[in-house]
């Protein structure tokens, strides 16, 4: 017995992808012009460009893909029909939000002791050293506020 395999969602079109490409390339040209974009992938003709632009024909995969490297969102549309998304490879995970905080504070706790070189009171090299760890804390916890700022406007998150 065969089972049928079905995407979760729906496939995109040719439409779809003319459409959610034109969206980046509008900016990109409203800003550098089509002239300017073309040469920046890789010297291909500016009637491409402006084709693609104005919805009239789709881009080579391997020149889509290049709009990444004008704009980093230039694929979001594609991604985001598939409920997906891109982030820089550097990018920190909102699930480390309390491991984070927790070493952050731990840091915070030690160097404020009693026993600590400025006892209750933070020095300036307690201060320096805690830095990195208050860092990634503060980061972890802004990707969490922007997860839930997401979600507050109805957009997946």
């Amino acid at each position: 017995m065969s089972a049928t395999v079905r995407p979760p969602v729906a496939l995109l079109t040719e439409d779809d992808a003319r459409e959610i490409l034109s969206r980046p390339l509008r900016k990109l040209c409203s800003d550098h012009g089509p002239t300017r974009v073309a040469k920046a992938l890789g010297g291909i003709d500016e009637k491409t460009v402006r084709n693609a632009r104005d919805e009239r024909s789709t881009l080579c995969l391997d020149t889509a893909a290049n709009l990444l490297a004008l704009d980093p969102h230039a694929l979001d549309g594609f991604l985001g029909h598939f409920g997906r998304r891109s982030v820089p490879d550097d990018a920190i995970c909102d699930t480390d939000a309390l491991p984070a905080m927790t070493g952050a504070v731990h840091k915070l706790v030690v160097a404020s002791a009693s026993s600590s070189d400025g006892g209750a009171t933070l020095t300036r090299a307690e201060l320096l050293d805690a830095k990195p760890d208050i860092r990634i804390a503060f980061d972890a916890l802004g990707a969490l506020l922007n997860r839930i700022d997401r979600f507050e406007r109805g957009v997946a998150a």
